[in-house]
């Protein structure tokens, strides 16, 4: 499609920024936070199955999620994950993407089995590049224009239950919007979830209540991470406080299920540029933070 439809001006876009990563993400991190008790179940071992509706992004057909990083020259890495909470070593995807004001990864938007990358440039298009199954990019397109006045963009899992990623949205009003992805990565109508989120920092990680609905994450300016179960046809129910007491962080991302256990995940970077994973346990919860090796100290997007 050349340009999205939606019920406003144009329509909206949400929340893994580029542009204003470390402004977006700066507000708080699960470092020092304790978690809550979760009303949906537990967060012992052993409580819930595998969780059903993951957001795989899956760049070298291993059947692992894989992570997608900008360093300060414009060059985008691949960083292959290992199925057990860890990488292989990096592959250089691409270079030249300094232009890019937000990247998104949702998974395989064109129907080849391939993940794919969408990115949005300075001007506001944003474009399609397909992954090719052995961790690079084909030619890239065109699947949209306008997108400059969304002030953040990110992967939604399958809010909508219709089989396919989705996007989603924040418009400069604050109103958070979802957007289809229909065959062959064509930005559909997007519809407005709610108003208010514009003192939010928002994911989507898939499903992490254990419903298989995928939910969104979103945490505040006063340290909360709050969960916001998704009902399966694109809306979210009553939010659920998660984690509070976080302190800065400089990245966030919700790869999917990244270690394999129960849950899907969520992956930060502290100050000091450490990546740590807390590990879903597809009741709503986390683990405490573990770790993860590496160098991470030149990376303005991770996702």
């Amino acid at each position: 499609m050349g340009h999205m439809r939606t019920g406003l001006t144009f329509g909206a876009l949400l929340v893994v920024v580029v542009a204003g990563w470390t402004a977006a993400f700066a507000r708080t991190s699960p470092t020092t936070a304790t978690p809550l008790p979760i009303t949906a179940g537990s967060q012992a071992a052993g409580t819930a199955t595998a969780a059903d509706t993951t957001r795989l992004s899956d760049f070298n057909r291993d059947g692992l999620t894989d992570l997608v990083a900008r360093d300060a020259a414009g060059g985008l890495w691949l960083y292959p994950g290992n199925g057990t909470g860890g990488f292989l070593a990096p592959h250089l995807m691409a270079t030249g993407w300094t232009s890019m004001t937000a990247i998104v990864t949702p998974g395989d938007v064109t129907g080849d089995g391939n993940a794919d990358v969408l990115a949005r440039s300075d001007n506001g298009v944003l474009w399609l590049y397909p992954g090719d199954g052995a961790g690079d990019l084909g030619p890239r397109r065109i699947i949209g224009r306008g997108w400059q006045s969304m002030n953040a963009l990110t992967n939604a899992g399958d809010m909508n239950q219709d089989g396919r990623p989705n996007l989603l949205a924040r418009d400069q009003a604050g109103a958070l919007w979802l957007f289809p992805l229909g065959r062959d990565a064509a930005v559909e109508k997007g519809t407005k979830i709610s108003n208010g989120w514009n003192a939010l920092a928002v994911s989507g990680p898939g499903d992490v209540s254990g419903d298989g609905r995928a939910d969104i994450l979103a945490y505040d300016s006063a340290g909360r991470l709050w969960l916001y179960p998704g009902n399966g046809t694109g809306g979210v129910g009553a939010r659920i406080l998660v984690f509070r007491g976080w302190s800065p962080v400089t990245a966030l991302a919700t790869p999917g299920n990244w270690d394999l256990a129960q849950g899907n995940d969520l992956i930060f970077r502290d100050p000091a540029r450490h990546l740590w994973l807390y590990r879903g346990n597809n009741t709503g919860g986390f683990s405490a933070p573990a770790q993860i090796p590496g160098e991470w100290k030149d990376l303005n997007y991770i996702g």
